[in-house]
């Protein structure tokens, strides 16, 4: 990590080199606002994308700083729930001057502790039935769900308090649910956008992080927990079930507000989730096992893919997921197979979601809007061992949609990502033969100009992956890509790695978004046959690929290895190793020329091509680029640089 930070901060002096070339400087090389005024709009805007948008210089930098920040995390979900609301603007810091759970752990452990949660919540009036005797549940069980029952009690007046504006709560999210994502039609669309404006973030991510800060703490309790005694103890409540059990297989299904399950190969069919605005949270901690965790018992039999039915599920969320509320799922070993055709695998809408896998060679496969997806809240999916498959088809793997922020976080082994590009459920305008995968690190707005005109800033997308050699590949939009007025980032910290992307892949904007793709090591093969990749901007975007060591092979299309389109800024550096670049068209520090007479004319467009070390290889029709050469490619040029277009290909 420390030479990360050197590399990094090297990296900005060696923009300021390069750009001096073309007369510009870190302060001149940006987009036009003054023109942006008339092109860019959209509402729900992030502070990270307006920080970012304002100097793209800086992106590495500040990527590297949230970067340190969730590396430090392992293990802590909440932490990294945190950091998503402060790059989104709704951000707590309710560990700031102490724990938050102080007194609530405190209470946990007193004797009789779970007995006086549930007279509590007998005085309440939340319990359905009388609860049973609590002698054949182990005292550290006892324990734990008393902590987070006790926290369940506290954040629900979170949720009262971000949800305060919004009347018929519960309709609202059979409605929300209905139109799986935003509505179309122009009034149901003002309605949706007047509500969501109405809902209090900052309150709603107060009550997430405290509860998803207990569960870890539960976990912590049960860490001695004997796995095979057995026990099974259940209350009925009206947000939800409580079951607590072990030593023994078990099949955990319908609404739950709590399940600490010590030992067994279990079953999970849609749970942890928010089935209704009275279950408005749900929390699962499994002990021990190899369990399957299921949106739907058919996928007992079938993949997500294979599964006929896998179309209709989007509408209400799946395991681990959050709709309106708050999903907490850990599970601590076991080699565990996640299924979800519903928005699951840590996904947050108006709501926020956790998965915490802490070992084992695990396969998470979802369908979309999943695998640390984000829309309105904030939603974390971190493996911390093994081996991993990630598999989705659209919006999965770290995506963040308006107001939200979605990471994937795997922290060990050789890992596997594929956002399915065979079996075309999501035909892309670019290429009907390919999907849009909208996944790996991809922050994704709404584009209206062309509808009712309200269009939506997109959130932030992070997928970060820290050690081991692994495969990437995706169809139309991934890999650090950002779509309008969005954040994508992609961060692999080690390993020999591959990626495979077609279009608007690897480091790829459009439409006023950042697209960011940062490699720390290894021989990387990076594959992008159609166009926009690598390095590539388009339409007042900055799309952005760093790789910081080793011998990598670059397959790239039009558009791409530090190239700008439509004052666009693409940035491409590889910064050590001796490397080898197929490719084509505007390609290794080149832009397209705007059109004459139009605003856009007097608009910056800047490709920046940075090979900093090596022997290199480089296609022969690209005549400018050399080894041990540097040279300006004018397009368009203005009286001031800062208004034409233009790139630089730099090699040392």
């Amino acid at each position: 990590m420390l030479a990360m930070s050197l590399q990094t901060a090297s990296l900005e002096s060696e923009f300021e080199q390069a750009l001096g070339r073309a007369e510009l400087t870190t302060k001149t090389a940006r987009l036009d606002e003054n023109l942006l005024r008339i092109f860019r709009y959209g509402e729900f805007t992030s502070p990270l994308y307006d920080a970012m948008s304002e100097n793209p210089w800086r992106i590495p930098w500040m990527a590297e700083v949230y970067r340190r920040q969730v590396f430090a995390a392992a293990g802590r979900p909440s932490d990294s729930l945190g950091i998503a609301g402060q790059l989104m603007g709704f951000g707590t810091r309710r560990t700031l001057v102490g724990d938050p759970l102080e007194a609530i752990k405190a209470q946990a452990t007193e004797p009789n502790a779970m007995a006086s949660v549930l007279a509590r919540m007998q005085t309440e009036k939340l319990l359905r039935e009388p609860a049973p005797s609590l002698q054949d549940v182990p005292d550290d069980v006892q324990r734990a769900a008393a902590l987070v029952l006790l926290t369940q009690l506290r954040s629900i007046e979170f949720r009262r308090a971000a949800f305060a504006a919004i009347p018929e709560l519960d309709a609202t999210l059979q409605e929300t649910a209905r139109s799986v994502g935003v509505p179309s039609e122009v009034g149901a669309f003002r309605a949706w956008a007047e509500r969501a404006a109405k809902v209090d973030m900052r309150a709603l991510g107060a009550g997430g992080h405290d509860l998803a800060l207990a569960a870890e703490a539960a976990k912590d309790l049960l860490a001695g927990s004997l796995t095979t005694e057995s026990f099974d103890w259940h209350v009925d409540t009206v947000w939800g079930k409580i079951r607590l059990c072990g030593g023994a297989a078990t099949v955990h299904e319908g609404p739950h507000l709590l399940i600490l399950d010590t030992g067994g190969n279990d079953r999970y069919i849609n749970l942890p989730a928010n089935h209704s605005g009275s279950n408005w949270a749900s929390v699962v901690l499994d002990m021990s096992g190899h369990d399957l965790y299921l949106s739907d018992t058919a996928l007992l039999e079938t993949t997500v893919a294979e599964w006929e039915g896998r179309r209709n599920g989007r509408q209400y969320a799946g395991p681990a997921g959050a709709l309106y509320g708050y999903t907490c799922l850990i599970d601590v070993s076991g080699n565990d197979t996640y299924r979800s055709h519903r928005p699951g695998l840590a996904s947050a809408r108006f709501g926020f979601a956790t998965l915490l896998d802490l070992a084992g060679n695990d396969c998470y496969e979802g369908y979309g809007d999943g695998l640390g997806f984000a829309n309105f809240g904030a939603a974390v999916l971190e493996d911390m061992a093994g081996d991993d498959v990630y598999l989705g088809f659209n919006q999965v793997q770290g995506v963040g949609q308006t107001m939200g922020c979605g990471m994937l976080i795997d922290r060990a082994g050789n890992d596997l990502y594929t956002a399915n590009d065979t079996v075309i459920d999501f035909p892309s305008p670019q290429s009907a033969e390919h999907n849009v995968s909208m996944a790996q690190g991809a922050g994704n707005g709404l584009r209206a100009d062309y509808t009712h005109g309200r269009s939506l800033s997109g959130g932030v997308g992070i997928l970060y992956d820290i050690a081991g050699a692994d495969k990437y590949s995706c169809g139309v939009f991934g890999q650090g890509v950002g779509y309008w007025k969005a954040v994508g980032m992609l961060w692999d910290q080690d390993g020999r790695d591959e990626y495979l992307g077609q279009w608007y892949a690897q480091g790829a904007s459009a439409h006023f978004a950042i697209g960011y793709l940062d490699d720390a090591d290894g021989a990387d093969v990076y594959r992008a046959p159609m166009n926009m990749a690598q390095g590539a901007g388009h339409d007042f975007g900055v799309g952005m690929l760093v790789d910081r060591a080793g011998n990598d092979l670059y397959e790239a299309p039009n558009l791409s290895l530090g190239a700008g389109n439509a004052n666009a800024i693409g940035v491409f550096v590889d910064m050590a190793g001796s490397d080898t670049y197929r490719t084509k068209g505007i390609t290794l520090g080149s832009a397209a020329a705007a059109v004459n007479g139009s605003l856009r004319s007097r608009a910056l467009c800047f490709g920046l091509f940075l090979d900093l070390g090596g022997d290199d290889e480089y296609p022969e029709f690209a005549t400018w680029a050399k080894n041990a050469h540097t040279t300006v490619n004018w397009v368009d040029r203005r009286t001031s640089p800062e208004e034409s277009q233009l790139g630089v290909f730099g090699d040392r």
